[in-house]
């Protein structure tokens, strides 16, 4: 799954999505350091591993968040 939209909108949208992820899916999400504020509520779930990710964020452009669903 590609997030690259209004980033207020990434956790809801993570939320009603996350049923459907199986273990092994793969999240991108794009601009991560250009709307650091913005998005450091996604960026805390995602790395939280008791929420079910792996993350790590990538230096590609500006910024993507790279997460796999582990459970």
């Amino acid at each position: 799954m590609l997030l690259d939209g209004w980033k207020d909108l990434y956790l809801p949208v993570l939320d009603l999505l996350r049923p459907k992820l199986r273990p092994g899916a793969v999240v991108f999400a794009d601009n991560i350091f250009t709307f650091r504020k913005a998005l450091a509520p996604y960026v805390a779930f995602v790395t939280d591993r008791r929420n079910g990710f792996e993350s790590t964020t990538l230096p590609l452009g500006h910024g993507l968040e790279y997460s796999v669903r582990c459970a």
